[in-house]
């Protein structure tokens, strides 16, 4: 989430001049504020969330990012407000610092690979020589730990370094998974003098997936931590990010030992290692480690 309602921020002029919504709006937009208007200095207050600038500066520092992988990292990234629920924040607040310094550490040939199909699963997605950034961010002296928090499929929630290490399935923008249905928009392309074989797109396709494997194994799946929703109990959507946020990065969770595979509504194998040290192996035999 971000602020959204009278932010206000520095104001576009020409030689002096009010723009054209401060100067037509300024009894809403101008005077309220209260503040001497100095030339080169001047402000104004609109309306409207800095998430697209934060993306635009992801993609300047990235172009090769698939949206799936930016939706990723803006909530990977994110700080909690202490005491909010995921219902009312989500992961956090937009912490744009910390999701650029995550993008400059993915290869910039990303998308193209993928659309491409020449970038197998769970192979590194890190450009060479770069590792992920210590998911905390500093302002003015104080450390604001990141919310670790990755909502996938509509009912899952998500973290682990393995989102953004290796190439996970759901980076795939041409694959749409929301509560077990599962479906891929497939494009033809033109074909011709002067058109590379997959940049001109001329249709689209979208089918059914009878079984898909969104999230290969090192992936962490904290629906246990997040638990059954109740208002009362503050579990579920009610749970406070900040407190799963500390949870995960205390090791709590749930790391996949294989991929994570669901079949139109159902799990099929949901091989998991418990931090508490006990392992579930495919979904059938518990073994106390």
């Amino acid at each position: 989430m971000a602020p959204g309602n009278r932010i206000v921020s520095a104001a576009s002029v020409n030689s002096g001049s009010w723009n054209y919504l401060a100067a037509t709006y300024a009894a809403d937009l101008v005077t309220p504020l209260g503040v001497t208007q100095v030339l080169d200095e001047q402000v104004m207050q609109l309306s409207g969330t800095s998430v697209a600038g934060a993306v635009a500066l992801m993609l300047q520092a990235n172009p090769g990012l698939t949206p799936p992988l930016i939706k990723a990292m803006l909530q990977y990234s994110a700080i909690p407000v202490a005491g909010a629920s995921l219902v009312q924040q989500g992961a956090g607040t937009l912490n744009a610092d910390g999701a650029i310094s995550t993008a400059k550490v993915i290869r910039t040939d990303l998308w193209a690979m993928i659309d491409q199909g020449l970038l197998a699963n769970n192979v590194s997605i890190l450009a060479s020589g770069k590792t992920l950034p210590t998911p905390q961010t500093t302002h003015a002296g104080v450390v604001h730990k990141w919310s670790r928090i990755v909502f996938g499929g509509g009912n899952y929630v998500l973290s682990g370094n393995a989102l953004f290490t290796n190439n996970q399935p759901i980076r795939n923008p041409r694959l749409s998974w929301a509560n077990g249905v599962l479906r891929v928009t497939s494009p033809s392309y033109w074909n011709g003098t002067g058109y590379p074989s997959w940049q001109c797109v001329k249709s689209f396709s979208s089918s059914e997936v009878n079984a898909f494997s969104p999230v290969n194994a090192g992936v962490i799946v904290a629906n246990g931590l997040v638990g059954v929703s109740s208002k009362n109990g503050a579990t579920g959507v009610f749970r406070s990010a900040s407190t799963l946020r500390d949870w995960l990065a205390s090791g709590s969770g749930q790391v996949l030992s294989v991929p994570l595979t669901v079949s139109q509504g159902v799990i099929l194998s949901e091989g998991v290692i418990l931090s508490e040290g006990v392992i579930l192996s495919e979904g059938v035999m518990l073994v106390r480690a």
